[in-house]
Formats: C-alpha cells, sequence, structure tokens
C-alpha cells in the first residue's frame, strides 16, 4: 500500500511539470559576417542555455561526427538568457556552412554550485539554416538592399518574395526598418522574424537609421547587430567591391525638443569622422575595384536640406571624394532620387531607394549594375 501511494505521488507530480523543451521565440538571423565567420542571434521563448552546432555543406549527414559547439561567453563563463549572439569563427573564406541551435531550458540555476536543466534539444525555425562566409577574392558581389519599412511585415515579404537565397551575398537593411524601439522584441518581430526563411539563410548588413536611434531600448540595437569594429559604422569586403557603412544620426539637431536631452550626435559623428579618414586607407579597402558608400541620409545639399544631411555633404563627402567611392547607396526620403555626380558636391553617384521598392546591386570584374523593383516585381529603374 506504501509502494502504491508513492508511485501515485510521483505520477502525480510529473503530471503536474510538463516537459519544458527549449523554443525560440525570435530569429535567428545572422550579423557580423566575415571570411571566417558570423555571429548566429536569436531569442528564446524561456531563459536557456544554448549553443550552435556547424557543418560544411558537403552533403554529409549533421550527425556523421561530433561537431564543434559554439557557446556564448562573458570572460570565459557560458551564459545562458533569452537573448543569445554566437560568434562562430574559424571558417573558410566563401564557403557555405549549415548550422543548427541547440538548447536546454533553465529550471533553477538559483545554486552557485549547479544548474537544473530540461531536456537538451534541437530548437527548431522555419529556414534552410545555410550561410556562407565572404570572401575577397570571389568573382561576384550581389545583395539585395531594403529601407524605410517601418515595420510593415507585408512590405517586407513582398519585396523579398521569390528571391533566389543563393543568388544573395547578404541583404542590406538601410534604415528605419522600424519606426521607433520602445521595446527590442518589437524590432526583433518586425525585422529579423517577419521573413525567417529570408533572414536565417542570409547575412545582414544593418545600417542603423535615424529611426532605429529612438525608443527607450533604442540604445540596444549593437547588441542586436553586432559589427566588425563594435560601433554602427564599419567597412567589409565580398569579391570585387569594399563597402563603408556609416550612421548619419538623428535628422536634426540635436537640441531638438524631441530628443528630451538625450541626443549627441554631434560628438557621435565627429568621432566616426576620424575613423573614417583612417578606414578609407586601409588597401582591404582602397585597393579594391569597386568602392560603395551606405548611409541611411543621404548626402544631398539642398536650399530645403535639414541638419545632419548638411553636416554630412560638408564632411563626409570630402573624405569619400578622396577615397574614390563609386556610388552612395542611401534611403530615408521614401521615394527614388538619383543625385548626378556634382550636383551636391559629389564625385560620385547618389541613389536614394524608396520605400516601397527593393534595390538589387551586382558587380564583376566588367561591370557594376544596379535596378530597382516595386512590390509586384517589376523593375523600376536601372543604372
Amino acid at each position: 500500500m506504501k509502494r502504491l501511494v508513492i508511485i501515485l505521488a510521483i505520477a502525480v507530480l510529473t503530471a503536474a511539470s510538463p516537459v519544458r523543451n527549449p523554443k525560440i521565440q525570435y530569429g535567428p538571423w545572422i550579423c557580423n559576417v566575415s571570411e571566417t565567420g558570423f555571429n548566429v542571434l536569436w531569442k528564446s521563448a524561456e531563459k536557456t542555455f544554448a549553443w550552435v552546432e556547424i557543418a560544411p555543406d558537403d552533403g554529409s549527414a549533421f550527425e556523421a561526427c561530433e561537431r564543434t559547439r559554439y557557446y556564448q561567453t562573458v570572460n570565459g563563463c557560458r551564459i545562458s538568457g533569452q537573448y543569445h549572439s554566437i560568434p562562430i569563427k574559424g571558417l573558410e573564406p566563401g564557403k557555405t556552412y549549415r548550422y543548427r541551435i541547440y538548447g536546454k531550458v533553465i529550471e533553477d540555476d538559483s545554486s552557485a554550485y549547479g544548474t537544473d536543466y530540461g531536456p537538451e534539444k534541437v530548437m527548431k525555425f522555419k529556414g534552410e539554416a545555410k550561410i556562407t562566409t565572404l570572401d575577397s577574392g570571389a568573382k561576384e558581389c550581389r545583395f539585395l538592399m531594403l529601407n524605410d519599412i517601418h515595420g510593415k511585415d507585408e512590405n517586407f515579404e513582398a519585396l523579398t518574395k521569390g528571391i533566389n537565397l543563393g543568388d544573395m551575398d547578404f541583404m542590406v537593411m538601410n534604415g528605419d526598418m522600424m519606426s521607433y524601439i520602445t521595446e527590442a522584441d518589437t524590432m526583433l518581430r518586425h525585422v529579423f522574424t517577419a521573413v525567417p526563411e529570408v533572414t536565417s539563410s542570409i547575412p545582414t548588413i544593418y545600417c542603423r537609421g535615424n529611426h532605429e536611434t529612438r525608443g527607450r531600448d533604442a540604445y540596444k540595437f549593437g547588441y542586436f547587430c553586432p559589427t566588425p569594429s563594435g560601433m554602427p559604422y564599419f567597412t567589409f569586403r565580398q569579391g570585387p567591391v569594399a563597402f563603408v557603412v556609416l550612421d548619419a544620426g538623428e535628422d536634426k539637431p540635436d537640441s531638438g525638443v524631441a530628443y528630451s536631452g538625450t541626443a549627441d550626435y554631434d560628438t557621435f559623428r565627429q568621432e566616426e569622422l576620424e575613423w573614417l579618414k583612417q578606414a578609407v586607407e586601409d588597401p582591404e579597402f582602397a585597393q579594391a575595384p569597386y568602392k560603395v558608400a551606405v548611409i541611411h541620409v543621404p548626402a544631398l545639399r539642398y536650399p530645403d536640406s535639414w541638419y545632419p544631411q548638411i553636416w554630412i555633404n560638408e564632411n563626409f563627402v570630402p573624405v569619400l571624394n578622396e577615397a574614390g567611392i563609386d556610388v552612395m547607396l542611401s534611403g530615408h526620403h521614401h521615394k527614388h532620387i538619383y543625385v548626378k555626380p556634382g550636383e551636391c558636391g559629389n564625385e560620385f553617384p547618389i541613389i536614394v531607394n524608396s520605400n516601397v521598392e527593393c534595390l538589387e546591386f551586382e558587380a564583376d570584374s566588367e561591370h557594376l549594375s544596379i535596378a530597382t523593383y516595386d512590390m509586384e516585381g517589376r523593375m523600376t529603374h536601372s543604372y
């Protein structure tokens, strides 16, 4: 009788404590891609101890052998949580890799000398889970650019519908993908989970716009979009094209009432300018056949231009002219604008992409071409 009571008690406790399998709430997405690695980011539904495993895209079974585990660490300590950013290192240029995310829910971590976990599981998500590293020696460079989506998932879906994931080296998000980041999860839901089959399989190059600077969680932007420099401005190279990604900050003077005294973008831009002067002299950038500047707020200088555009035109443009930039790609104005060389003191064309069009870029040893397409897939402009 006593044994029966114990068995029944165990059964009741088991029924009252269902298995808590690890689940992905938002993501994954890929940032900070280079020739030798990338970061895998996502948010889990519960506090989770997680890692990523990598396998070459060679047709072998993922379980054919032990795969290297990559963890998120801080000063030698593997950490757990809901927000995950795991760096993958030691890869080869221009090679495609498969990745899987594993985790186990933290059941109880109140003890300093032991943690109770749920079962270890593969964390499922929608997408092919393949990523190709960059390669400065590649013959071509191809990417897709979107901007000023402002959290409209239907526009994001329409502009990426039908693209061949294997044809794109990465996707550029050129600012204002959200209207503000009052809650970080809003950004993750609309930017990195709206089209999961795309963001889980194509690296994201995120150029911060002026709207990503707004909201109480805006300061977390860098955590969700790590870069090679650790700043929202950086350089990288893919094939014949060197890129400099710049950050214009806000679109009004720092004293603007809307910023409630929180803006200090004059200092930020000045520090960025000093960095830019050095970055364009790096041989990897300076010797590239093509050089492209990506910045959300374009360097336009007209009678009705706002403060940051004037500042960028007076400060960034002379450096970019000297560096031999071939084209600047921007957004911000919610309409297509083509600025000829010399029109605003620029020695390179400036292409401002519309908020309801995507821009496709392709370059090889013989040509550089840019075309824009509307949400029905019709070509609207070609250069």
